[in-house]
């Protein structure tokens, strides 16, 4: 009995490559998932169409759903989706078909489907073949699909065919059962353009043991300036940083060294998020107990004029904020009738 067994796996193993024992294919317009249909050198591969989920699902579905025919022009096209891939499973059992059934969802919660078959169940006369075998196995590179739905919640670019399925409780199912059927791309690296960008600081920065240094860090993308937040990490003991909005695309980090702060020269990282990117840049902090032999302290100075002692003390105020000591006063002839004059170390910027 064990002999026979054996020899019935051996059989089963030559007369079925690895892959295909248990394989399951699909029957419900399954030529047109696959493209061995007779419309399928009708979609347009060339051009890919950006699209979003509210928008897919907006489309008027067809009635009935023809068997093994497409829709135009929405079974004809190629589309470009950017979303959330919530959770995934590999269809198997007496109904699955071995596809990889992914649920998409937007900022605002519709969901969709997009599925991607096994390679072992397209024809190599499809026109997608490669294209699906090349998803599959981007796919797999990056998670191992089972038979039960599991949790991803990773943003993903998705390019596939549009389809229009038959409604059966499919989980993640759009109203209209659209889909993205074959999916012909998957990329896990969706920065859209325009949205990435730079950060921009001093690679050096000096401050002294008691002192106070202020740089600008700015970001610059192709898209703009983005909003941009600033965070630092690894500072030396006695150091620390505040950050200062200074308009868009820029802020102010301002570091203050301790009495006791330890002299030295330290790599610290600063930060920038913007458009949900983060973006780091190792700077140079050298701290000195004095300032360099020869080097002498470089200020800034600048002049208001105001109409009143109390103008006097609202800008005084209102400059102080930002690191500028008054250093004198005097009242003249004509209006208005003062000038007041302050200085602060130079800044890095």
């Amino acid at each position: 009995m064990n002999r026979r067994i054996s020899a019935l796996t051996v059989v089963l193993a030559i007369a079925f490559p690895s892959g295909l024992l248990a394989q399951r294919c699909g029957v419900e317009r399954w030529s047109v998932k696959t493209g061995t249909d007779a419309d399928a050198a009708s979609v347009d591969l060339a051009n890919p169409k950006p699209a979003t989920i509210a928008g897919l699902i907006g489309l008027t579905p067809p009635s009935p759903v023809p068997k093994d025919s497409r829709v135009g022009p929405t079974e004809t096209s190629v589309f470009v989706v950017n979303a959330t891939l919530t959770d995934f499973k590999l269809e198997t059992g007496k109904t699955g078909d071995s596809d990889y059934h992914l649920v998409l969802e937007d900022d605002q919660g519709h969901t969709m489907v997009a599925e991607i078959p096994s390679p072992h169940c397209v024809d190599d006369s499809s026109p997608f073949a490669s294209q699906i075998a090349a998803a599959r196995a981007k796919f797999d590179s990056q998670f191992t699909a089972t038979s039960s739905f599991q949790t991803a919640n990773v943003p993903v670019q998705i390019t596939g065919v549009g389809f229009f399925d038959f409604f059966h409780n499919q989980h993640g199912a759009a109203p209209n059962v659209i889909e993205l059927h074959p999916v012909l791309d998957i990329s896990f690296d969706t920065t859209p353009p325009g949205s990435d960008f730079s950060l921009n600081a001093p690679a050096a920065i000096h401050i002294v043991q008691g002192g106070t240094r202020s740089v600008q860090i700015a970001a610059s993308s192709a898209g703009g300036a983005p909003n941009l937040a600033i965070a630092t990490s690894g500072l030396p003991a006695g150091v620390s940083a505040h950050v200062d909005p200074a308009g868009k695309g820029k802020a102010t980090l301002t570091l203050n060294a301790a009495a006791g702060a330890l002299i030295g020269t330290f790599p610290f990282t600063v930060t920038g998020t913007a458009n949900g990117i983060s973006r780091n840049q190792v700077l140079s902090l050298n701290v000195t107990g004095s300032a360099p032999t020869g080097e002498t302290t470089d200020w800034e100075y600048r002049m208001i004029s105001a109409a009143s002692e109390d103008d006097i003390l609202k800008q005084a105020n209102q400059l102080g904020a930002d690191g500028w000591e008054m250093v004198g006063v005097v009242k003249v002839t004509g209006s208005p009738a003062w000038r007041a004059f302050f200085k602060r170390v130079k800044r890095d910027f």
